[in-house]
Order: C-alpha cells, then structure tokens, then sequence
C-alpha cells in the first residue's frame, strides 16, 4: 500500500513538472491568444519523456508496477546532467515540430527560454516553501503547484510579452539572455550531484549570481531594444527623408520665380491707373504660384521621416484617382512614442484606407493633441459600423478581403501597438457632407 502510494506520488510529481514545461513552452512560442486545446496533446508525450528518464530499471527481480527514481528531482526533471541534456534536446526537436518555428535559432533560443524559466521558478518556488519550514512531500508537490502558478501571473505580463519578442528578433544578446540562466542552475545542480540539500546550503551564493544574471539581462535587453529601434530609425530615414527633401527643393527651385512675381506685382500695383486695375494685374501674376494646401500641410509636419511617407502615400493615392486631405494639430516629436511605431500605425490604417475607397473618393488623415496624448485618425468614406463590428475587425486574422490569408493582421497589429505604449484605439463614424465616414485611430502618449 505504501509503494503504490509512493508510486502515484511520483507519477503525480511526473505529471506536474509535464504541465510546468508545456505551460513555459506555451508561454515562450504563443501568443496567449493563439493558445488552442490542441496544445495538450504536448502533455502526454513531455509526461513520456519525463517517465523514461526517471524510470528505474530493475536486475533479478519482477517489479509488481513501474519503479521510479526519488531523490534528486526536487527542481530538475532528471538526476544527473546527461539525461537533462537529452530531455532539453527531445523538447528541442518537439518544439520545432510542433510549433512551426520558422529558423533554427529561434527554436534553440525558445527552448532554451523555456528551460532557463522552468529551473528558475522550480528554484524560487523550492527556496520560498523550505523557508517557510516545508519539506519533505509538502516540498515536492506544493513547490510544483505553486510553480505553475508563477508560470501562469508571469506569462500575462507586458514585460513578458516585450522580453519574448526582443528574443524572438534573435541576435547574440538574445540567446544570451536565454540561455544564461539555464546554464547556470544546471551547473549549480550537477557541482552539487543534484543534491537538493546541499543545493540549498549554497543558496545564498546562487540567488546572488541569479540575481546579478537577471539584473545583467535586463540591461542587455534594454539595450538591444534601443538599437534595434535605431537600426529602423536610421532605415526609415534613408528611405523617407530623401523624398520630402526632394519636395522641399521642388519649392527652393519655385523661389526665384516667387521673387520675380513679387517684384512685378509691385511693379503693376504702381503702374496701375485704378484700383480695379491694379487687382486684374495682380490676379493674373498670382495664377500659378501658391503651393497646394497638400504641400503645406506636408511641409507643418514636424517629422521629416513622417512627412517623406506621407508624401509617398498621397502619390499613391493619387495614382488610384484618391485624395488625401491633412489636417496637423499635433506634434509628432513631443510624443513619448518613438516616429517608428509612429509610421507603423500610419502605413497601416492608410493602406487600409485606400483599400477601402474608390476612384474620386477623399481619405483625411488628422492629428489632434489631447493633454500629453496625440490623437492620429484616418478617415475614409464607408457605411456606417457599430462599436462590435469596429473592434471585430481589430482581431487576430479578421478582415473583409477575399485573400485571407496574407490580410487580417494590420489593426491587429495597431491594437498591440496600443497596449504595448499604453495608449486607446480610436473607432466612431463621422459625417462629412452628407456622407458616413469611418474613422479609425489611435491616441498614444
């Protein structure tokens, strides 16, 4: 009776530490959003795999049920380094099977995550129960239990979601940080041969490189953040700074013409016997000289990379018979939100635009500050949209065109944009003469 109670207990610990890692893996390689029901069909294979490594095989003697090892498994889903190596590998090879993973080093990368966070929660979880004077039973069921539980309040964190995707863009300071804690509790536990009591002795010592590694992480995320930002900053200005340039010597090479027409308006103003003739002479030297509201509105904007896409767009447009109307009452580089992210919403909601419009039809793109937020909305014209059917179409892989499967993720996208600057989605429709517009948004700090 004791044995197979022991038995079940083990079978209990197996099955907790198969949840554990499929729980980091999900965590890692989806979206919680993208997680289905399907993805446990992962948990009797991992609870395979995990069974065989701790699988005790018995010499001389008919066991009268499965035999399973005991000591050692207190953090770690295996005793002794080699088997926890081939473990990591067989989830290596599960994850790039199973979850698509679109490049070798996003699946090392990943999986390495996933093993660096699985060691450290059982850590974490293992320290606080043992302070708290639990041992025995109590440690090894309640420090998984209280693991998942970490796995489950830690996945639904922004800072979570934005580590996940610094690490998935790859690069060496990615797979650093993915791997560095891995290593280091998985040399801590084979110098101390698994031991959970003399892993706990040197506690202290590990929780201060822990601590030291995480701090290290963070900065090295940071940082890579920051020049992944400005690789784009440096690629949208190459290739947007070049066109309104090229529009801002449209308007210097029209300025010695501006001069000359000045002088003669002088000249026929002075020279005119009546004050009618003097407003002829100045209406016909006027004909052709202003700039388009257009090119004004393009040359208020304070962001030279903002105003070269827009110029972009308005050609565009133009070449589908659509106009674009701007209406700037706010400043792009007094937002907190850098003009990358800027562009990325705005390339979005155009396009869509203009997808949505015909020949003849106007689009507005307008700009508003409200406190120490800017508001960005574009207008195009559409029948009207209740508030369910606006936020349907910001979810994932929804869209009205026939080709799905290439559409669907740009007001996704601007969505998640959104929650990650902490800023609104705008949605409403609006009227302008006599014609229903829809209106779609986004106000960002």
């Amino acid at each position: 009776m004791v044995n197979g109670m022991d038995t079940i207990l083990k079978l209990l610990q197996i099955l907790l530490d198969a949840g554990l890692i499929l729980q980091c893996c999900q965590a890692v390689f989806k979206q919680r959003e993208d997680r289905e029901k399907k993805d446990f069909l992962l948990l009797p294979i991992i609870t395979i795999f995990f069974m065989a490594a701790r699988a005790e095989l018995s010499v001389g003697s008919s066991p009268s049920g499965p035999q399973f090892a005991a000591e050692g498994y207190e953090i770690a889903p295996s005793n002794n380094v080699v088997l926890l190596l081939i473990l990591i590998l067989l989830i290596l090879l599960m994850n790039s099977v199973y979850y698509k993973l679109p490049d070798n080093g996003w699946a090392f990368c990943g999986t390495m995550a996933v093993v660096s966070l699985y060691l450290l929660v059982r850590t974490v979880s293992v320290a606080l129960l043992s302070l708290c004077g639990i041992w025995g039973n109590g440690i090894l069921i309640g420090s998984r239990l209280l693991s998942l539980l970490f796995i489950f309040l830690l996945s639904h964190t922004d800072a979570f979601d934005r580590g996940r995707d610094t690490m998935k863009d790859g690069g060496f300071t990615a797979r650093l940080v993915s791997a560095n804690i891995g290593i280091i509790l998985i040399m801590a536990l084979s110098i101390f041969s698994f031991d959970i009591s003399r892993f706990m002795g040197h506690l202290r010592i590990i929780g201060v490189i822990l601590l030291f590694c995480l701090l290290a992480d963070g900065v090295l995320l940071y940082y890579n953040q920051r020049r992944i930002q400005e690789q784009k900053y440096i690629q949208m200005i190459e290739q947007y700074v070049p066109i309104v340039e090229e529009l801002i010597s449209q308007v210097r090479a029209r300025q010695h013409e501006f001069n000359n027409r000045i002088m003669s308006i002088e000249s026929a103003v002075s020279s005119a016997a009546t004050l009618e003739e003097a407003k002829e002479n100045v209406a016909a030297l006027m004909k052709g000289i202003s700039l388009s509201p257009r090119d004004r509105d393009l040359l208020v904007c304070d962001s030279k990379i903002i105003a070269g896409m827009l110029y972009g767009k308005v050609k565009q447009a133009e070449f589908l018979d659509i106009s674009i109307e701007l209406d700037f009452q706010g400043l792009f580089k007094k937002s907190a939100t850098p003009e990358t992210e800027w562009i990325e919403v705005i390339g979005i909601l155009l396009d869509n635009a203009l997808e949505a419009s015909s020949a003849g039809d106007t689009v507005y793109l307008k700009t508003r500050q409200e406190d120490r937020y800017l508001e960005l909305t574009v207008w195009n014209p559409a029948a009207p949209l209740s508030n369910t059917e606006f936020m349907k179409l910001f979810g994932k892989g929804v869209t009205t065109k026939k080709d799905r499967s290439s559409h669907g993720f740009g007001l996704y996208n601007v969505l998640k944009l959104a929650e990650r600057c902490h800023g609104k989605i705008v949605t409403r429709n609006e009227t302008v003469g006599q014609k229903n517009y829809v209106v779609f948004g986004i106000l960002l700090p």
